[in-house]
């Protein structure tokens, strides 16, 4: 992952659940002459338009994006999906390990973590785009570095999987799922299938997966945040 074209504007895509510091923000990286906000939003399924996504060399993501959304880290995964090569810059004000501890290693690759904060000015916060969408990351090697025996649940499924669970327990349907991530119906059951497998291992047939692995899924996130959030 590199920009091709290092002089022009890092184009991003800019996702906070605040709406005011959403446009204090939006207004600083708009003057800043490095950036080149293409999309503003609170929204995670605007910001998974793929005429943006791919366009766009970095996005600065909330982690929590609120309970009705899916949070920052699957929607950055989601996002990877539709522009494997787009930086991915999580915005939080909480404990950022939660990074490293659930996206899958190989996509590691190009993500930073940078803790809302006072003290960072703008132009450390656009340099860290910036270096992201060349590929760098700020995550440390020591706290990725990992047990795969010992890995959550969250750790097992793919990117994709996860952006999929990810949508579903913010109550999107399967249909609108693939259409926001541009695949085909029968791929986004195929993903639900393999996440239930990992999720829930000890079903019964009798149960309704879908509800079991949305339930799974959503303890196991709120144990992030509950971690992030300390």
């Amino acid at each position: 992952m590199c920009d091709p074209h290092p002089m022009r504007p890092t184009r991003l895509i800019y996702v906070e659940n605040d709406p005011a510091l959403r446009g204090i923000m939006t207004t600083l990286l708009d003057e800043v002459d490095e950036l080149d906000v293409i999309l503003s939003t609170g929204i995670a399924h605007e910001a998974l338009d793929p005429r943006v996504v791919q366009l766009a060399d970095a996005a600065l993501i909330d982690l929590a994006l609120g309970s009705s959304q899916m949070n920052g880290i699957d929607l950055g995964l989601a996002m990877r999906e539709l522009n494997e090569n787009i930086g991915i810059v999580i915005h939080s004000q909480y404990r950022l390990d939660t990074v490293a501890r659930t996206v899958p290693k190989a996509a590691l690759i190009g993500w930073s973590t940078i803790p809302k904060s006072g003290a960072m000015n703008i132009e450390a916060l656009v340099e860290a785009i910036r270096q992201t969408a060349r590929g760098f990351s700020v995550v440390k090697s020591s706290v990725i570095e990992r047990n795969d025996d010992d890995s959550s649940p969250l750790q097992r499924l793919t990117m994709r999987q996860r952006a999929v669970m990810g949508m579903a327990a913010a109550g999107v349907s399967t249909p609108e799922i693939a259409r926001r991530l541009n695949i085909s119906h029968a791929a986004a059951r195929h993903d639900f299938s393999a996440a239930y497998r990992v999720l829930i291992a000890d079903a019964d047939p009798s149960d309704d997966l879908r509800t079991r692995a949305i339930l799974a899924y959503m303890e196991l996130t709120r144990d992030d945040d509950a971690v992030d959030g300390r």
